[in-house]
This record gives C-alpha cells, sequence and structure tokens, in this order.
C-alpha cells in the first residue's frame, strides 16, 4: 500500500456525467492487480475529510485509470479536475481476482462494473479464453466498448435495456446461453446487487468456480472503520475494503 501524490495527465468527460481519469502514479501502478482499488483525496483542503474510493480500471506502470460517475459532492470534485492536477491516492488496497490460469473464464459486468473486469482482461486476455458479457440500460452507459474491442476476447456479447445496442434487455436473459455454448468453467462478475443475487441464482445448478467483486461505502478502505460490511452467507461479516472487494458469489447472502 501506497500513499502517492498522483499527477492527471488525461481526464475525459463522457456521457451520462461520466470521467476517465489517467493518471500517473508509479509506485501504485507497479503493484496494482485486477480487483484491487484506490482511495482517493478529492480535495486538497480537509473538506470532505474522507477519501472516495474508486476501482483501478487499468494499471500499467507508470499509470492508472480509474472510471467513474458524478453522483455526488466528492466525486463532482474530483470530476472538475484536468490534465496537470495533482490529488493524494492511497493504493492500491483489497484483494484482487483470483488468476484462474488455464480456465474458460466468462466477466459479466453491469453498467460500471466493468471496471474491475476490464483490468483482468486487460492483465489476462492474452494468456487465458475470456468470453465478455456486458449490459447496461442504454447504448450511452456503455462507454469503453471500443477500448473493448481492442482485448482479444474469445466472445463479446453486449446487452442493453432499451435496446440501444446489442441485444434488448437485461444481460443475464443472455447467460444460459452463453454458458451453454461456451461451458466456461469459471465467471467473474461486477454490478449492481439486483443483478449479483440473480447470478448467484442462475449458477447455482452450473458446476463453474464463481467470484463476484462488490462496491460498498468505505471510510478509510483498510479495515479500520468498519462501514463497509456485508453478511455473508454463514451469517457472519465480511470487511468488503480489506477481505474483499472480491468474494465468492455463494459467499454472500443476498437480498432475493
Amino acid at each position: 500500500m501506497q500513499d502517492e501524490r498522483g499527477r492527471i495527465i488525461e481526464a475525459r468527460s463522457l456521457d451520462g456525467d461520466c470521467r476517465l481519469l489517467k493518471i500517473t502514479a508509479p509506485l501504485i501502478a507497479a503493484q496494482a492487480k485486477p480487483g484491487n482499488f484506490v482511495m482517493v483525496r478529492v480535495s486538497p483542503s480537509l473538506d470532505p475529510i474522507l477519501r472516495r474510493p474508486f476501482g483501478i480500471l487499468q494499471s500499467e506502470p507508470p499509470h492508472i485509470w480509474l472510471y467513474f460517475q458524478v453522483r455526488g459532492r466528492g466525486t463532482r470534485l474530483l470530476g472538475s479536475l484536468r490534465s496537470g492536477d495533482s490529488l493524494d491516492i492511497l493504493g492500491p488496497l483489497g484483494n484482487t481476482f483470483p488468476e484462474l490460469a488455464g480456465n474458460k473464464t466468462l466477466l459479466i459486468a453491469g453498467g460500471r462494473g466493468i471496471v474491475p473486469l476490464f483490468h483482468y482482461a486487460k492483465t489476462y486476455a492474452a494468456q487465458q479464453q475470456l468470453f465478455l458479457l456486458y449490459g447496461g440500460r442504454s447504448a450511452a452507459e456503455l462507454h469503453l466498448l471500443e477500448e473493448i474491442k481492442a482485448i482479444p476476447f474469445a466472445k463479446t456479447v453486449i446487452f442493453s435495456e432499451d435496446g440501444s445496442i446489442g441485444q434488448k434487455g437485461l444481460l443475464t436473459a443472455g447467460l444460459e446461453k452463453i454458458i451453454a455454448e461456451q461451458q466456461p468453467q469459471a465467471t467473474l462478475s461486477c454490478g449492481p446487487e439486483a443483478m449479483l443475487a440473480r447470478l448467484v441464482l442462475m449458477l447455482k445448478p452450473v458446476k463453474t468456480e464463481n467470484y463476484a467483486s462488490l462496491e460498498a461505502l468505505m471510510g478509510c478502505g483498510f479495515g479500520v472503520c468498519h462501514s463497509c460490511v456485508v453478511l455473508a452467507a454463514d451469517g457472519s461479516y465480511r470487511k468488503v475494503c480489506d477481505e474483499g472487494p472480491v468474494f465468492p458469489l455463494e459467499g454472500i447472502q443476498w437480498s432475493n
């Protein structure tokens, strides 16, 4: 874990109030792996006092990329930064996806849940057979399609709820077909909680190894404040920040 002063070298505004930042942070970039996240101080002052968590979209030393939507005061402050601005970054934090070498692996991304899966694909696609199932409410929410085309996926299936791109409907509608066709040995997923809760039911009869990356509100990012706990399947609680954010999909008690 490093507390590093990063410098923004590219700041892109995307549809739907989303932003893409390319940041020079050599110490963090050298250690970051798929699934890791960072805690970012979004203002040079102590207001707001708490850092904000962001998944690492991509890491190519000395750079990392952050992809996020402007939703509140913290992300609005971060989204207002431009090329040349600097910011304090703590990371990499959390655990990572297992490498799953030799497995046929299906990546299931809902909306901004593409972040850790994109990082996984950029890291391992040249070494593994990867399939991508990616969906959102509309084409305007799927900002990374051009970047995804450059990754050598064995197959990519796109869904949009309004039918503006790819197949119309929820991405879970395409799950059974792609599993029957490709017979993956493992799945990695990230997205809305309702999607993950649906996945655990759909994947139960399938003999796959399943992992999910969770999102949670965090105060510290390294296990001190306990603000990010989730209920595990065994009735205990797990901290998303340092015991996650990656968990076995079946290891979480989902609300169905």
